[in-house]
Formats: structure tokens, C-alpha cells, sequence
């Protein structure tokens, strides 16, 4: 039997550890900007502050209690891995659903069926990152990453889940990069989606770095698994010299005019200006659609020896 009784439509994912007051934000939140067919599921790690008896007191919430921390890969898998849902999506305990962002996502992902993942376009509300429009970073591959998102259960099933390689950070690049790898198209979405206050910014510099790392080298595993990406194609090389004469170069002089033409910020320039995988002309072809930073890759590569996933390129 699935672990979720209560929606087969979107089941949407969220692994906790003694963050009580945050928990209480993101689960009313989702409730209070979702109309579609949901289930919460939280998944706690054997925290001391209430939270498992809170989720105990909530009858709109599916509580799974680990009882001790597996790192957080592990702790969402062992969970997803039960859940026979159309669509799902995961957030942080540290997060606020807005703009009825789910919605979208599920709806953006009826319309297209070529759409891998929906990433929900997340910006920081505490923290030295407050001044950026929105976060995602471009990994060394040039892929965009998607810090949350939506996508159908049957892809993010197909490639494995989170990679539990990972102790706890960048299993949101690799699943970005690896539904990419599949064929499918990942996009972001227009409106911010996720108000985001990230625990870490509260701690010491030391105390993130330790924290983070916890002594894996991240980019490594991510270079490794996804190294067959570091040749670019002579059609990529020809693209990047275009992209970089058109917006480097030209459209650079009239930036600040362009950008408010096509409603544009300095995050989605630089996206433009520096992806990989995002369509050179993303502002037009996306214009009228309620996404936008489309990132595909070209057949030709994913079809190259070394992609973990080529047996599922279409």
C-alpha cells in the first residue's frame, strides 16, 4: 500500500529536525495557497521540540517518524520511494509557499508533457543573499539549479531520487542535472514561488562550512557522475560564441532597456548570458508562458557513453 491515502494527484514532501514555529509556516502555507488535489507529508528525524506531537494533533498532515537522523537524502527517499502520486514535489522546513506556486507547477506540467521538472523559483528572505531576485545557482556544468520543485513521480522514480552519495547538500543540482539527462526539459518558474529563511545564514562562517561539507568533497561526486557533460559539441561551442556576441556584446549596451522590454532581472540575465542549456532566445519562446529559464539538452550529447541515464533518452 503507497504511503500516501489522501491524494493520488500531488503528494508533496518535507523532512524536519527541531524546527517547530518554521514547520508550522510551511504546512499552513501550502494549505492556504493550494487548491489542488495534496497531501503533506512530513518526515521527522526524532526531533525534542514538540514537532511530533504537533504532527500527532493535525489531521490534514500524513506524520512519518524516523525517530533518528539518516541524512537528509536518505531520510526523503526512504519515504518517496512509497509514494504512488501523479505528481511531487519537496520542500524545506524552512520555507513559505506563495503565489500559489504548486498550482502552477502542476499545471505547467499537464500542458507539457516534455517537462521533467518545475523548478519552484525560490528567493531568500534572511541571510546575505536577500538582495538576489532569486537564488539557483549555475553548477560547473552550466546547468541551472532548481533549489525546489515539482515534477511527475514516475521521472523523479525513474532516476533514482535524491543520490544519497550526497550526506545533505547538492542533492538538489544532481536531481536538476539528472532529470536533464534524461531528455526531459526542466523550467522555473516566472512568479517567486518560495520565501526561503535559510538556518544556516543564522550560524558562524566555521560553523556552515563544517555543517556543509561535513568533510565529502560535494563537486566531486558531482563531476564524476555527470563528467561526460565536460565536452562541449562543436554546435554548443557555436552557440556559445552567439550567445555571448548577442547578449554579451550587443544587447549589453541596450541591457537596461531590453530587460524591462522583456520584464527581465540581473538573476535572469546573467542566466542568459552564462547557461549552458537555456535557449538562447528563452525570453521570446517563453514570453507568453508562465515559466521561463527552459534548459534542454541536445540529444547528441545525452546519447554520449558516460550519461548514467541514456537508457531512458527518448
Amino acid at each position: 500500500m503507497p504511503i500516501n491515502t489522501r491524494s493520488k494527484y500531488l503528494t508533496i514532501l518535507i523532512a524536519t529536525y527541531n524546527r517547530l514555529e518554521a514547520l508550522k509556516v510551511v504546512i499552513d502555507a501550502i494549505h492556504a495557497q493550494t487548491k489542488c488535489s495534496h497531501e503533506i507529508i512530513v518526515i521527522d528525524g526524532g526531533s525534542t521540540d514538540g514537532t511530533v506531537e504537533y504532527l500527532k494533533s493535525r489531521n490534514d498532515v500524513t506524520p512519518v517518524f524516523q525517530g533518528k537522523l539518516l541524512g537528509v537524502p536518505r531520510s526523503y527517499n526512504e519515504v518517496w520511494r512509497e509514494v504512488e502520486s501523479k505528481y511531487t514535489a519537496w520542500l524545506s522546513d524552512d520555507t513559505e509557499l506563495t503565489n500559489n506556486g504548486l498550482d502552477l507547477a502542476v499545471q505547467i506540467l499537464e500542458d507539457d508533457p516534455n517537462i521533467g521538472m518545475v523548478g519552484l523559483k525560490t528567493r531568500d528572505v534572511i541571510g546575505p543573499r536577500v538582495v538576489v531576485p532569486y537564488v539557483g545557482a549555475l553548477s560547473m556544468f552550466r546547468i541551472l539549479n532548481c533549489n525546489h520543485g515539482v515534477m511527475p513521480t514516475e521521472v523523479v522514480r525513474s532516476v533514482g531520487f535524491f543520490n544519497e552519495d550526497y550526506p545533505m547538500y547538492m542533492i538538489d543540482p544532481d536531481l536538476t542535472a539528472s532529470i536533464l539527462c534524461t531528455g526531459k526539459k526542466v523550467v522555473m518558474t516566472k512568479p517567486v514561488c518560495v520565501l526561503h529563511r535559510p538556518a544556516w545564514a543564522l550560524q558562524d562562517k566555521a560553523g556552515k562550512k563544517k555543517d556543509r561539507l561535513k568533510g565529502v568533497d560535494h563537486l566531486e561526486i558531482y563531476r564524476r557522475k555527470f563528467f561526460f557533460l565536460e565536452k562541449r559539441s562543436l554546435m554548443e561551442q557555436v552557440k556559445r560564441v552567439v550567445r555571448f556576441a548577442f547578449y554579451g556584446l550587443y544587447l549589453n549596451i541596450l541591457s537596461n532597456a531590453v530587460m524591462k522590454m522583456l520584464g527581465l532581472n540581473s538573476r535572469d540575465w546573467k542566466n542568459l548570458t552564462k547557461s549552458r542549456f537555456i535557449h538562447l532566445f528563452d525570453p521570446l519562446k517563453n514570453r507568453s508562458k508562465s515559466y521561463h529559464n527552459e534548459q534542454q539538452i541536445h540529444r547528441s550529447t545525452l546519447l554520449r557513453p558516460g550519461n548514467p541515464y541514456r537508457h531512458l533518452v527518448k
